[in-house]
C-alpha cells in the first residue's frame, strides 16, 4: 500500500410526491467500512477506511425503518417505508469521511498461498451455485476456463490468465441496454461493459473452483491518471431525467492465506490485476440482491425506490465530494490507447447510468411491506 486518498462525501437525495397512491419503499446502501478489523469484511485488505458522520432521514413511516441492517454479504443498508401525499417530501442526508488506498499485490509465491477450506461459507456464497450472470454449470464457458489455464497454475497465476483473456477478448460497449447480460452472453458476443466484464471474469474463476464477486460503487474519474489534490471537489448529480454518475463494477478474488484481491477487468489496459486505486468508492459486494417484489437482482440499484406504476415523482441525487488528504506518488506511465478508451468511455457510463435510472423508473413495482 503507497498510495491513499482521504475524502469528505456528502449524500444528498430528495423524492417529492406528485400523484398516485404515494406509497414507497426506499433502500439506501452505506459505504461500508471495508478494512482488516472491521467486522463486516472479512479477509479485505484496507480498500475503503470510511467513517458515518451524519446520516438524517426525515418523511419516513416512523414504524417502517431499519437503520444499519445487513445483507448476506455484510452489506449495510438504511431502509424505510414513506406514504406522501401531494408535495410532500422524503429526504436523507449523509456525510462521510472516506480513505481510499490504493492495493498493489507484488508477485505472490506458491509458499505465500494456503489451502482452501471448501466447507468455509465463502464457498456458498461465491463460488458454488452457477445462478442468473455466472453460469458455471454451462459447458462452453467450462472448457473455455479450461483451456485458458494449467492444472499446474497456482490460485493467482490461474486469475492473471483469466484476467488477460477476458481483457483481451472483450471489446468495450458502453451503449448497451441498462439491464446485464451476464458471462455467457459476454463471452458469445465477446462485449460487454464493467457489469461483462466483471460477470466474465468471476465466471471462470468460479468454474476453477476460486471464489469470486462483483465489486459495484462509483468512481470519480474514468481517468486513471487523475491525481485528487486537497481541496479538489467533484459534484455528481443524478434525477428522473438525467444523470452524471460513473457507476463501475469490478472484482474480487479470494486467495487462502491472503484474502480478498481486488482486479478490474475493464480497465485491463492500464494493468489492474491485483490492483485498485484510491478513485473508486466502494457500495456492494455479491449478487443476488432483494428488490422487493421481484426478486433478486445481480447489480443493487442506489438509491433503490420501489413504488406503485401509477405514482408520479421528481427525485434529485446529489454525491459532493471534497479532498481532504492526499499521499500520492510521481504518475505512472500509462499508455496513450488507455486515454482514447477514456475519453469514449465517460460518455458511455454517462449514458449507461441514465438508462439504468430510467430503467428503475419504469419499473411496475408495487408497494412493499418489510
Amino acid at each position: 500500500m503507497t498510495q491513499s486518498v482521504k475524502y469528505q462525501v456528502e449524500i444528498n437525495f430528495t423524492l417529492t410526491y406528485n400523484s398516485g397512491l404515494g406509497d414507497y419503499y426506499f433502500k439506501f446502501a452505506r459505504l461500508n467500512d471495508r478494512m482488516p478489523n472491521s467486522t463486516l469484511t472479512q479477509y479485505t485488505p484496507p480498500y475503503q477506511d470510511s467513517k458515518l458522520l451524519f446520516n438524517n432521514i426525515t418523511g419516513y413511516s416512523p414504524t417502517k425503518i431499519i437503520m444499519g441492517h445487513k445483507d448476506q454479504f455484510n452489506n449495510t443498508y438504511d431502509s424505510f417505508n414513506a406514504s406522501l401525499g401531494i408535495n410532500d417530501k422524503v429526504s436523507l442526508s449523509q456525510i462521510y469521511i472516506v480513505k481510499l488506498n490504493e492495493i498493489k499485490f507484488q508477485k505472490i509465491e506458491d509458499h505465500d498461498i494456503g489451502l482452501y477450506d471448501m466447507s468455509d461459507e465463502i464457498f456458498d456464497l461465491y463460488n458454488n451455485n452457477s445462478e442468473n450472470y455466472y453460469e458455471t454449470d454451462d459447458l462452453t464457458l467450462i472448457n473455455k476456463s479450461n483451456d485458458i489455464v494449467e492444472t499446474s497454475d497456482n490460485v493467482v497465476e490461474k486469475a492473471e490468465k483469466i484476467y488477460n483473456w477476458v481483457t483481451n477478448n472483450l471489446i468495450y460497449n458502453g451503449y448497451l441496454p441498462a439491464q446485464e447480460k451476464g458471462a455467457l452472453w459476454a463471452y458469445n458476443n465477446s462485449e460487454g461493459d464493467c457489469s461483462e466484464y466483471s460477470s466474465l471474469m468471476i465466471t471462470l474463476l468460479r468454474i476453477q473452483n476460486i471464489p469470486a464477486r462483483k465489486v459495484t460503487g462509483f468512481l470519480i474519474s474514468n481517468n486513471p491518471a487523475t491525481r485528487p489534490k486537497p481541496n479538489n471537489t467533484w459534484n455528481f448529480h443524478a434525477s428522473d431525467t438525467e444523470s452524471d454518475f460513473l457507476a463501475h463494477a469490478w472484482i474480487e478474488y479470494y486467495v487462502p492465506n491472503i484474502g480478498w484481491i481486488a482486479s478490474d477487468p475493464t480497465w485491463g489496459t492500464a494493468n489492474y490485476f491485483n490492483r485498485i486505486d484510491f478513485l473508486r468508492f466502494n457500495l456492494n459486494v455479491g449478487a443476488n440482491f432483494f428488490i422487493p417484489p421481484d426478486g433478486n437482482s445481480s447489480e443493487f440499484l442506489n438509491p433503490l425506490f420501489s413504488y406503485h406504476p401509477s405514482n408520479s415523482f421528481d427525485f434529485d441525487y446529489n454525491i459532493k465530494i471534497i479532498v481532504l488528504e492526499s499521499n500520492l506518488a510521481p504518475l505512472e506511465f500509462f499508455p496513450l490507447a488507455f486515454f482514447i478508451f477514456i475519453v469514449i468511455g465517460v460518455a458511455a457510463v454517462v449514458i449507461t447510468l441514465i438508462l439504468l435510472f430510467k430503467r428503475s423508473g419504469k419499473k411496475e413495482i408495487d408497494y412493499y411491506e418489510y
